[in-house]
């Protein structure tokens, strides 16, 4: 029975004395530091850029071509309309660039609204990447890859239902993801 109890104590000692040797070489440890300077700025290689139905849509593009506003867009009840180039993006690169017209986010009368499709078309009118259903979470064109210096117009499709009335408005937010 003596050898039992002392045996019990020696590993009660030796888990007593690894779990505070564990304890104590958790609380040990070294800070390192990374510096990064200087961050630059540089001018974007794909902008927004206004295109023919940039007026009627009421586009405005940031000083940099980083940020675009369409305040004109607009629709009538139970009808279909189309800004065929709402907005250009260019590529002001020497190298190809996929982009990502990607739905964020809506607010206002969404449920008056029967679709909003955004498409984005090349220089030749063929559509690039699928369709960007406004309201549909996830939905973008996917990656497609606009070509060096190329000019690719961004197309908006808008209708109504027949219910909606002129007090009701939509808030839309896309985002274009551009990869290096």
């Amino acid at each position: 029975m003596e050898e039992y109890k002392r045996k019990f104590i020696r590993t009660l000692i030796l888990l007593l004395t690894g779990l505070l040797i564990v304890t104590a070489s958790a609380s040990v440890y070294n800070i390192l530091y990374l510096q990064a300077a200087p961050i630059r700025v540089e001018a974007a290689k794909v902008r927004f850029v206004t295109a023919s139905d940039s007026g009627p849509a009421g586009a405005t593009i940031g000083t940099n071509g980083t940020f675009a506003s369409l305040s004109g867009l607009a629709g009538w009840p139970n009808a279909t309309r189309i800004y065929e180039a709402a907005l250009g993006i260019r590529s002001y690169d020497t190298a190809n660039h996929p982009i990502e017209l990607k739905f964020t986010s809506w607010s206002g009368s969404t449920d008056k609204i029967d679709y909003i499709y955004v498409k984005v078309f090349d220089e030749n009118g063929q559509q690039k990447g699928s369709t960007v259903n406004v309201g549909v979470e996830g939905s973008s064109t996917g990656q497609v890859v606009l070509p060096a210096g190329a000019t690719w117009r961004v197309q908006w499709e808008i209708k109504w239902k027949a219910g909606a009335l002129t007090t009701d408005f939509v808030s839309v937010i896309l985002q274009l993801l551009v990869s290096e």
